[in-house]
């Protein structure tokens, strides 16, 4: 009881009561947030300084650079198209560009993703809430995801579509769940941005929605508009925006597919086994989905209509070549399956707070129950995050790629710094901020970015195959056989003469 005013006489309204204690779990989510947007930004920065980010980055950077002055998402370092849109579809880097007008800098770009990956919690917490009548149910969910290993190293790997995707998914549902349709479909927009094949997500929602009899109580727009505007994407997306703007009329990295796309991959599966499942593909493919569902104690299972969204990603890295797809802690690949799982999750928690499976029924309360297995899910994922997050075993040959950690806080934070950095920075300075460049991977980051930029490497997958034909100047790294052997070929053409030469880097210019 507050005394009463002494000058009024009046008796003060008495407080309602525990009015701080139910905000303390928004406030502690609230602090998690900004405490995991520092921690990754200062993740990213020590990444950055340590030469770990290679010229993907430099890449994508490049499109949103174009795209402030005037030249949407343009690129130089592919032969097979002068735009972004001739590799994939990838609008949302045109999104990020009036921010990263403002202030020309990675790192605008980096925190950009970072911020949308860490308000996905939200959403989290708000559908936890409210599905299971906890905010502290709320606040554990939406913790779980930003310390998965999977949204953090994903978060971590340079500068990618997929992660910023999770966010886009995770506020789409829950206005899904809210039947606010605009919202929805809004933010199924954005999603549908960072990928192409995220329209058949939209069209995996449309079928959900169906399923769940949505259109019979909110009217068949929820399914029409979403299936109308996923497939009708995935369609423009893979069949005119991408030929349209390649000259070789196919999808970038066909390779990586067994039999050159994923119909090959898909008719490999049934004729020819030893395509479909290089090396150890069978154990890596094996693994991957019982790896994706430990963390978080196979839960999700309990929800399998919700695993619906899931599919479309999940069967694209399922039929891929590449390890790196079908690891489900490390890298970027798991941006559209991480909100589909925690969802999961929480909808089979609900399950059994209503119908406690059997072996928590010697629980009295259900709550009691389902808290357990809230804290166990907790506990477990601790785990894994000290395993996996906070333990690099990228250098251990003995660890297979599907469960390699090359991208995590350890490696960041143990990365070796070389003193000879500083001696290609200095040679860095002989180059023109706009002339025509070829850099060897880890430094191309690390100039500003221009028009013609190309990767000085013979690459016969993404990249150019003759990285010195229109540049006027290269820089190489000796210590690189590679980077060695395509330097005594350029100085060999008799069109390039050595600038500066400075603790095995090298600069060349042309005649």
């Amino acid at each position: 009881m507050i005394l009463s005013n002494s000058k009024t006489g009046l008796e003060p309204e008495k407080l309602p009561e525990k009015t701080v204690l139910p905000r303390l779990p928004a406030v502690l989510l609230a602090l998690a947030i900004v405490i995991y947007i520092v921690a990754i930004m200062l993740l990213h920065w020590l990444r950055q300084e340590r030469f770990m980010n290679g010229f993907d980055m430099a890449f994508y950077e490049q499109a949103v650079w174009n795209t402030a002055h005037g030249r949407f998402l343009e690129v130089s370092a592919t032969d097979f198209s002068r735009s972004i849109l001739g590799t994939d579809v990838l609008l949302i880097f045109a999104l990020m560009s009036p921010l990263y007008a403002l202030v020309q800098s990675p790192y605008t770009l980096l925190f950009q993703e970072t911020l949308l990956v860490a308000l996905g919690a939200l959403p989290i917490y708000w559908l936890a809430r409210d599905r299971l009548n906890n905010r502290w149910a709320g606040l554990m969910l939406a913790l779980v995801y930003l310390l998965l290993p999977g949204v953090m190293n994903g978060n971590l790997y340079e500068l990618r579509e997929r992660p910023v995707a999770m966010g886009f998914w995770l506020f789409a549902f829950y206005f899904y769940e809210r039947n606010h349709f605009w919202p929805y479909l809004l933010f199924g927009v954005l999603a549908m941005s960072c990928r192409p094949e995220n329209g058949l997500v939209l069209v995996m929602l449309a079928l959900y929605a169906f399923i769940g009899q949505k259109h019979r109580a909110q009217g068949w727009k929820w399914v029409s508009g979403p299936l109308v505007l996923g497939a009708g994407w995935f369609a423009i997306a893979t069949l005119l925006i991408i030929p349209g703007f390649s000259t070789n009329g196919g999808i970038a990295l066909s390779e990586n597919f067994a039999g050159g796309s994923p119909l090959g991959a898909l008719k490999a599966f049934f004729t020819d086994w030893a395509e479909f499942f290089p090396g150890n593909g069978l154990v890596g493919k094996s693994g991957y989905v019982p790896l994706l569902l430990l963390p978080l104690l196979f839960l999700p299972l309990g929800s399998p209509s919700v695993l619906l969204m899931a599919l479309p990603s999940l069967a694209l890295n399922l039929i891929s070549k590449r390890p790196i797809q079908w690891n489900a802690y490390d890298y970027h690949y798991q941006g559209s399956i991480i909100p589909w799982l925690i969802i999961a999750t929480i909808f089979t928690l609900e399950k059994w707070q209503k119908q406690p499976p059997q072996f928590l029924q010697k629980f009295r309360n259900p709550l009691t129950g389902s808290g357990a297995v809230l804290a166990a899910t907790l506990l477990i994922f601790l785990i894994f995050n000290l395993i996996f997050g906070l333990n690099w075993n990228g250098t251990r040959p003995e660890v297979a790629d599907t469960i390699k950690n090359s991208n995590g806080p350890a490696r960041i934070l143990t990365a070796r710094i070389e003193p000879r950095w500083e001696a290609g920075k200095e040679l860095l300075k002989l180059i023109p901020t706009d002339a025509p460049l070829a850099i060897t991977n880890v430094w191309a980051t690390h100039v500003p970015p221009r028009q013609d930029l190309w990767l000085f490497k013979a690459n016969k997958t993404l990249y150019s195959v003759h990285p010195t034909r229109d540049v006027r100047y290269v820089f190489a790294d000796l210590r690189s056989a590679e980077d060695k052997s395509l330097v005594d070929e350029t100085l060999a053409s008799g069109q390039w003469e050595t600038l500066a030469e400075k603790q095995s880097y090298i600069v060349l210019k042309r005649k």
